[in-house]
């Protein structure tokens, strides 16, 4: 097989499979692990693919052979705790939105994730993350406002000086690195001054919670669960954290 049907094949099969080894890639491509090492080690310079030990996984790009570069953008599979937790979280998060809705999302790997199941809604989208910016654009989403300022690399945000009084949405949508009695927490200063502004537009707070965060103290109080409208996590979250949200009128969506 050439080099060029190796690579067409591995990529397809890293694009179905979100995560291969090398093992598994030995067997389809039916070539040595030598070979396939290298063959990964070139995709991954080419943007393709993302290297990681052992293997591959999937670039969550909207088009992979295409955007090579702002791919570097995006959050990685092997980032996320749980990825298929985490894309149904996102995915019931759209789901709650109503046709024509505003709403703010802020910075996250599982806001990002809400990306995809927004592409075909009618829903108008206000966001300063650039992952899910730059998404959005490349799929040509016609309804995306994006709140402008200083661009911060190192957290992929874009930081406003001031509030722009005439925004306004329905939902705000957040993520945090932990979520005990004491709220929804986050360690990213600059994202949680730019989610702190974005709250003054939203009628509601929905928090996007991996279930291995709940009941974990992730920094800084980002919003108090008085604050909480929502959260909407995974089916192992504990219990009693749960039944403490259940107890402050928080509504709670397992997924």
């Amino acid at each position: 097989m050439s080099s060029r049907s190796r690579h067409r094949k591995l990529v397809e099969y890293v694009q179905e499979h979100t995560v291969a080894t090398v093992s598994d890639l030995v067997e389809e491509l039916e070539t040595s692990p030598a070979t396939v090492r290298r063959d990964i080690t070139e995709l991954d310079r080419q943007g393709l693919i993302k290297k990681i030990r052992n293997g591959a996984e999937k670039i969550l790009s909207p088009r992979e052979s295409k955007s090579s570069g702002i791919s570097k953008l995006y959050p990685n599979i092997s980032d996320y705790s749980d990825f298929s937790e985490s894309e149904r979280i996102a995915k019931a998060a759209v789901h709650i939105c109503q046709d024509k809705d505003n709403i703010f999302i802020g910075e996250g790997q599982t806001t990002f994730l809400m990306g995809k199941y927004l592409l075909n809604e009618n829903i108008h989208v206000y966001t300063n993350y650039l992952p899910l910016i730059t998404y959005l654009i490349t799929e040509d989403f016609p309804h995306l406002v994006v709140l402008g300022g200083q661009y911060i690399k190192s957290q992929n945000l874009l930081v406003s000086a001031e509030k722009n009084m005439s925004y306004q949405g329905r939902y705000l949508f957040v993520s945090g690195d932990g979520l005990t009695d004491g709220g929804l927490t986050k360690s990213a200063l600059l994202a949680f001054m730019e989610e702190k502004k974005m709250l003054a537009y939203a009628d509601k707070v929905i928090a996007l919670v991996d279930s291995d965060k709940i009941g974990v103290f992730g920094g800084m109080s980002l919003f108090g669960l008085d604050e909480l409208d929502m959260v909407i996590t995974g089916r192992g979250a504990d219990p009693t954290i749960l039944d403490l949200l259940k107890r402050h009128h928080v509504a709670v969506i397992l997924v």
